[in-house]
């Protein structure tokens, strides 16, 4: 049972590889790599590297690819649609769609699960766990820290609603089920079928009919949101420069780019009040269950994959952002 990952990047080059060297080393057969900057320096590099697939996302690229041959504006319209097309071109029998800031974690192999789930006619669920800082905690690579756990499918109220306001006070309004980024996970999908890949769950078809899902025991997403401060900011100033009628963005992440907004002279300090969790806040998380503080270190399976290791101290990814 082989699986794949497909990945659309704009970043600096040691965090695509490392997380093509990660997913290679621990089990994926193939990674399509798509450059959504066609000139990315990173091209050869990644290229180079066996099992890899590459495309620059030129115009000729969108010409075959998008929608009325043009490239579209929505980056997640574009991740999608990179996905199908390599889901197209893929001879593994899953795969899953990943940014570039996400890697999966296996506590049993994968390959046993979707062997075992193939029979379901469904796709695998990869719940979130999205990395924060541990206040005074040295940053000597860019994957320390902790991982918070979302509270997605632990509520249960008679009236609907939520128990995230109660857990997490005046931070709820720029949480998603307690986290920053998303709570939707991602999926493994299968490669034969008549499943269309989205950004966290497949269709069927061509329509908007959800496929049904198996949630995965043996893999989790890890999610790097807000690799450094300098990249959370880089981020966030790119999407307050954006158009703010046509911004698709979620309720959660509309909060955050506001508080950005108006904090414009201690942008540091709203970054460690959303990402650095001091004892207070660890300790609450770890009293409901929604803290997992495993170390998350890839350098060794990196260096066996890619013969080397790539800088990855925030030093370094925080040069490659102004470069």
């Amino acid at each position: 049972m082989r699986w794949a990952v497909a990945m659309t990047v704009r970043e600096p080059a040691a965090l695509v590889l490392a997380n093509v060297g990660w997913h290679l080393g621990t089990g994926a057969a193939e990674v399509h790599v798509y450059f959504d900057d066609p000139s990315d320096p990173a091209f050869s590099d990644v290229a180079a590297i066996p099992g890899v697939q590459v495309t620059r996302c030129d115009a000729v690229h969108w010409r075959a690819t998008g929608p009325r041959g043009a490239r579209p504006e929505s980056v997640t319209e574009r991740q999608s649609l990179n996905a199908n097309h390599a889901r197209a071109l893929s001879r593994a029998d899953w795969i899953v769609h990943l940014d570039a800031d996400e890697f999966l974690v296996q506590e049993r192999p994968l390959v046993e699960e979707l062997a075992a789930v193939a029979q379901l006619d469904a796709e695998l669920h990869f719940p979130v766990a999205e990395r924060a800082f541990v206040a005074g905690a040295p940053m000597r690579s860019l994957f320390e820290g902790v991982f918070r756990l979302s509270t997605r499918g632990q509520n249960r109220r008679k009236d609907g609603g939520s128990f995230d306001e109660a857990i997490f006070g005046e931070q709820a309004p720029v949480l998603i089920h307690g986290v920053l980024g998303h709570s939707g996970g991602k999926s493994a999908v299968p490669v034969s079928g008549d499943f269309r890949i989205g950004i966290h769950w497949a269709y069927r078809g061509a329509g908007r009919d959800r496929a049904e899902r198996w949630r995965s025991t043996t893999t989790r997403l890890l999610h790097f949101d807000g690799l450094t401060r300098a990249h959370w900011m880089h981020k966030m100033r790119r999407y307050l420069a954006m158009p703010q009628d046509s911004l698709k963005m979620s309720a959660h992440r509309r909060a955050q780019l506001e508080l950005f907004a108006e904090m414009e002279e201690d942008r540091h300090a709203l970054f460690d009040a959303l990402y650095v969790l001091d004892e207070a806040r660890l300790a609450r998380l770890r009293g409901f269950g929604l803290l997992a503080e495993t170390r998350f270190d890839p350098q060794e399976t990196i260096g066996r994959v890619l013969g080397q290791v790539p800088d990855l101290s925030p030093a370094a990814f925080d040069r490659a952002l102004t470069g």
